[in-house]
């Protein structure tokens, strides 16, 4: 049977093609992508005493393989400050989130006057990186201070 398959194609091709078919492979565009070695913490606090909060303690029950497309790690902290005329309280954390994700953009979002909220992400593509406080430190501490500064020259 096989003998016979290969002389029916033989005679529709023409001298030359039957090479090509024998010497290429086809590889399907999932094939050629590179299996998914990452790994990332993933988890949910919504208090800062959470063992998702704070990954200094055994954790490896958080410890997640990530899937298809989903190739980078994410931390996402939600924060929140109050304040009136004489001072402003320290940043409190309201929810923090570690995960594998497909897209990420790391920075803050500010939002509010004498309530502030601030949904912070940080992104990195390296396995278990994502162990940080939900943003980038210089970034965050970047923000913080120009609220801060922002808030005193309005109130001055």
């Amino acid at each position: 049977m096989r003998c016979l398959m290969v002389l029916s194609l033989s005679l529709f091709l023409q001298e030359g093609q039957s090479d090509l078919l024998r010497d290429s492979v086809h590889v399907t565009s999932a094939a050629a992508r590179p299996n998914n070695e990452l790994w990332c913490y993933k988890c949910l606090a919504e208090v800062p005493e959470d063992k998702c909060a704070d990954l200094r303690h055994n954790n490896s029950a958080l410890i997640h393989k990530c899937h298809n497309d989903r190739r980078m790690c994410m931390v996402k902290r939600f924060s929140f400050t109050t304040s009136n005329e004489n001072a402003t309280t320290a940043l409190k954390m309201w929810a923090l989130e570690r995960n594998c994700t497909k897209h990420c953009e790391p920075g803050c979002i500010v939002i509010g006057e004498r309530t502030k909220l601030y949904a912070c992400t940080s992104c990195c593509t390296t396995s278990l990186c994502n162990y940080g406080s939900g943003a980038n430190g210089q970034f965050f501490n970047n923000v913080v201070i120009l609220v801060g500064f922002i808030s005193l020259s309005l109130y001055l």
